[in-house]
């Protein structure tokens, strides 16, 4: 309705400035000042609508500006093009402060356990170094010295046993430590279709149906392609292995653009992840698999913050899982 209320004023003003010009022109000079100053109350009205909606405007940057999210439009109640232009905006900031709280969630999440982390891996290294080189001098003594037969394969053996467990656990340590090493990302311009022609001949899927597909056929990423392409190895290992049991295992590989921003994803028709379960898959050491380390997902997650972008997964039992990584829209070629 409102915006019908601005057209009329301008129409308005159109024909009184036409009508002043012919009242002129016929020298009826006090009728021209009376619609003269009928016109410019119309374009004095017309001025106050326009700077109220450039207020408001003003008013919601200000506030975003300054911090202060939780701002919204008042949705006019006269309705028209306005109310939806500010129903937009409030959608689009609600999008905004959903986006942002997870981002902030999702980083600090992270920095705690990474601090978590370097503190166990400092202490566990700290303890286990001194034991294996201890069992190393203790049996190299032993051999020089000399010992009876029987002591010394006793001996031996369990200094073995100490040494082989030590330096499993030495291992193991240094796994968890890759965490807390994720690099900056070197970033470079690449076509999507060479990082998918690469990880067909990296991770072959022999059985599984395996379908990959870019959308525009010329899209291209701004981002670290060893660790994008470390990303997709990881998921798509995972998802080889949740359809590896389905009668007709099937992998979907797509590439495409959202909202301006690349997107891709690696969806499986597998057994799902279960609703309990799904917040937790990039946390670190939480693992549904027997034997999993539990930090594939966590690194996956961490490669997609340091490129500004982020990893979401969606899951149904029985249905399958896809994971989808979003790269930051300013980025997108």
């Amino acid at each position: 309705m409102k915006r019908y209320i601005i057209l009329i004023k301008i129409v308005l003003i159109v024909l009184l400035s036409l009508a002043i010009a012919f009242l002129i022109l016929k020298s009826l000079y006090f009728t021209s000042v009376m619609m003269g100053a009928i016109l410019v109350v119309l374009a004095f009205s017309l001025y106050l609508d326009q700077r109220k909606t450039i207020r408001r405007m003003e008013h919601l940057i200000a506030n975003i500006h300054y911090g202060d999210l939780n701002l919204s439009f008042p949705v006019p109640s006269s309705g028209g093009a306005e109310a939806q232009l500010t129903r937009s905006m409030n959608e689009a900031l609600n999008a905004f402060r959903s986006r942002l709280y997870n981002s902030v969630v999702a980083e600090a999440e992270t920095d705690a356990w990474q601090k978590l982390i370097r503190v166990l891996t400092h202490e566990i290294m700290n303890s286990i170094a001194p034991i294996i080189s201890l069992s190393e001098t203790v049996t190299e003594r032993a051999a020089l010295n000399g010992m009876n037969e029987r002591d010394y394969a006793v001996m031996l053996q369990a200094i073995q046993t100490i040494h082989r467990r030590s330096k499993g656990l030495l291992d193991f340590v240094e796994n968890y430590r890759k965490l807390t090493r994720i690099p900056t990302p070197t970033m470079q311009i690449f076509p999507v279709s060479t990082l998918f022609s690469d990880l067909q001949k990296l991770v072959p899927a022999a059985g599984i149906h395996v379908v990959y597909s870019i959308h525009p056929a010329e899209l291209r990423l701004y981002a670290d392609r060893s660790m994008i392409e470390q990303v997709l190895i990881n998921l798509l290992k995972n998802a080889i292995e949740a359809c590896c049991d389905s009668e007709f295992p099937e992998i979907h590989i797509d590439a495409f653009r959202r909202d301006g921003m690349p997107v891709v994803t690696v969806s499986d028709n597998g057994s799902g992840i279960v609703p309990e379960a799904l917040d937790k898959v990039f946390v670190p050491f939480f693992t549904t698999k027997q034997g999993g380390s539990g930090i594939g997902l966590s690194v996956c997650r961490q490669i997609l913050n340091r490129h500004g972008g982020n990893i979401t997964v969606a899951s149904e039992i029985e249905k399958g899982t896809t994971f989808t990584m979003q790269f930051p829209g300013t980025r997108a070629i």
